[in-house]
């Protein structure tokens, strides 16, 4: 089940409207709609508000997702998410070099 599907599915078990769990959650009612459909994935503060709008765990909604363990690393991943443009590819660009070297000397290693 999809990140959308489960949200709907919570959504309408609790008999909550759209526009309510939008308002409880802080979110654009817009933007809850393509959650919803499918057509935009929530990002990570987005999902935590709309669990706890719905009263469940963001794991709950987000069985499909790779989960990341490291609570460190996951605020640098937030972070990294709410940023635009240049800067974001940047980064991007530098964990790619950084995972390829990695790899390089895990293969020269071995």
């Amino acid at each position: 089940m999809t990140i959308s599907e489960r949200i709907r599915l919570i959504r309408h078990q609790k008999n909550i409207s759209q526009n309510e769990l939008s308002k409880a959650a802080g979110i654009n009612v817009k933007s809850l709609s393509r959650y919803e459909l499918g057509t935009s994935v929530p990002p990570a503060n987005a999902l935590k508000a709309i669990a706890d709008a719905l009263g469940v765990s963001a794991d709950a909604l987000s069985d499909d997702i790779t989960q990341i363990k490291d609570k460190e690393l996951f605020k640098k991943f937030e972070a990294i998410q709410d940023m635009g443009g240049d800067t974001k590819k940047m980064i991007i660009n530098f964990l790619d070099l950084a995972i390829r070297d990695y790899k390089a000397k895990q293969a020269y290693a071995g």
